[in-house]
């Protein structure tokens, strides 16, 4: 029998993971994923605090410290990093990022490293990524999320114009000639249940001096079909 998946485990969640796990055993080109990315898949992903609690953790830590790595290798300076240093700039990152996604990272060091939020001179730092650069990375993922906000928002607006058009569409077939001459032809069945021939043709004579009556004659007429008998003339 097939083992059912964590309960904790939602789908975006095991998209994430097996994002993180190619990422850290090298079968994913990330600069493919880079080139994918935009913001608005951030959008669509679980948060890192999310994916990568309890058993997760140390896929959490690992897939992170390769992206840091990655990052810090991309700089050209002549001062690298040591390991302690990318360890804890791994942990810094997995705090800072903990309300935002795997794909939030990545595209944050493409940006940073691209210099989306200014160059530097003097090296990159932990106090440099998250004291400068990742608040313009939020300003710039808040303007994003009120652009799809907004797009939705008219999205929806046109599809109540949508509705209306609907509407009048239901409203014109109503009153389509279809419709009025069904409607025709039932009020003048009702209206002459019961009628002898002679009722029948009183009534056409009436109608036929009456100018606002006198365009459904036809119609009534077509009574002398079912309505027989002898009348006066």
């Amino acid at each position: 029998m097939q083992k059912s998946l964590p309960q904790q485990c939602n789908l975006r969640q095991l998209k994430t993971l097996d994002l993180s796990k190619n990422i850290i055993a090298g079968t994913t080109n990330l600069a493919m994923v880079e080139m994918g990315l935009t913001v608005k898949n951030t959008f669509e992903s679980s948060n890192i605090r999310s994916v990568f609690k309890g058993e997760h953790g140390q896929i959490g830590f690992s897939v992170v410290n390769v992206l840091v790595k990655r990052f810090m290798d991309s700089f050209g300076f002549a001062t690298k990093m040591n390991d302690i240093q990318i360890e804890s700039l791994t942990v810094d990152t997995l705090e800072k990022f903990a309300f935002e996604t795997l794909e939030d990272i990545i595209l944050f060091f493409k940006m940073a490293r691209t210099g989306s939020f200014g160059s530097t001179m003097r090296g990159v730092d932990s106090n440099l990524i998250f004291g400068e650069w990742f608040p313009l990375y939020l300003e710039f993922k808040a303007g994003e999320r009120e652009k799809v906000y907004q797009k939705e928002k008219d999205s929806y607006r046109d599809g109540e114009l949508t509705l209306e058009d609907v509407r009048k569409a239901y409203k014109s077939q109503m009153n389509s000639p279809q419709k009025i001459h069904a409607e025709l032809v039932k009020s003048i069945n009702e209206l002459t249940e019961g009628f002898t021939r002679q009722q029948l043709e009183d009534l056409i004579s009436e109608w036929e001096k009456d100018e606002s009556k006198a365009k459904f004659i036809s119609e009534l007429k077509k009574k002398r079909l079912e309505i027989k008998g002898d009348f006066k003339l």
